[in-house]
């Protein structure tokens, strides 16, 4: 019986064992993943940043659920909008205290959650001190009443009396740049006076405009009166008609 040799195989089988990937076949098939994933990351990046913005705004909404009840337990009052200053009524505890005895927790569960009260986007929230959060009270709604009646700076409001509830904000998203403690103090935003004084709607979610200190760059998510929580625009937050529950 005649066997054939290796070099009477047939050319297909001889093929078969040469063949491979050349150096430039390689890079080119580099080349394309490497363009595929830049195409892909912007996209991806986006989608996060998406899911990110309704989690914030789910937040808000589960933060809103327990405003509400903690107003129908309490006769309509809204409770303190936790500034400097210690108070039973701080819509949530920060500085010292436990933070499981603050007035909304019985409402989440009975036991705080921290990322409740965060924004996933906020990645300084965490660490940021004296105020770990991400989330601000309304100082008009905790309450403020004008300094020039002599009042208490931070005496509650009913919720009955905030005109048009569709329209003023409870609880926002507060710049990482601004917040400081439980208390968005709107009324208080100086151009020209300085970051030190500017309270701001954050506009992390809205990429193109975040980190800038201008008023009218950028949305960012809020909680209003009657409890919906919506992505607007930061000019609205500075606009006494969105935050002076009075106008």
């Amino acid at each position: 019986m005649c066997v054939a040799s290796p070099h009477q195989r047939p050319l297909y089988a001889r093929e078969l064992f040469r063949r491979g990937f050349t150096l430039v076949e390689l890079l080119v098939v580099i080349g394309i993943i490497a363009l595929l994933i830049s195409i892909l990351l912007p996209a991806l990046s986006r989608a996060r940043e998406g899911g990110n913005k309704v989690a914030c705004l789910s937040n808000l909404k589960q933060l809103g659920n327990a405003m509400s009840m903690y107003c129908s337990d309490n006769k309509g009052y809204f409770p303190r909008s936790a500034a400097s200053g210690q108070s039973a009524d701080d819509w949530i505890f920060w500085d010292g205290r436990d933070v499981n005895d603050g007035p909304l927790v019985k409402y989440l569960g009975n036991t705080f959650v921290a990322n409740h009260y965060r924004c996933p986007s906020d990645d300084a929230a965490a660490s940021r001190a004296p105020f770990a959060y991400s989330y601000s009270m309304n100082e008009f709604m905790g309450g403020l009443i004008p300094p020039a009646s002599g009042a208490d700076l931070h005496k509650r409001i009913k919720i009955t009396q905030v005109i048009r509830h569709t329209e003023k904000i409870l609880l926002l998203d507060e710049a990482s740049t601004t917040i400081d403690d439980g208390c968005w103090a709107p009324q208080r935003y100086d151009p020209a006076a300085g970051a030190a004084s500017r309270n701001l709607l954050s506009n992390r979610h809205d990429k193109s405009s975040e980190n800038k200190n201008d008023p009218n760059a950028g949305k960012g998510n809020v909680l209003f009166v009657d409890f919906h929580a919506d992505f607007i625009d930061r000019k609205l937050s500075t606009d006494p008609m969105y935050y002076d529950y009075a106008k």
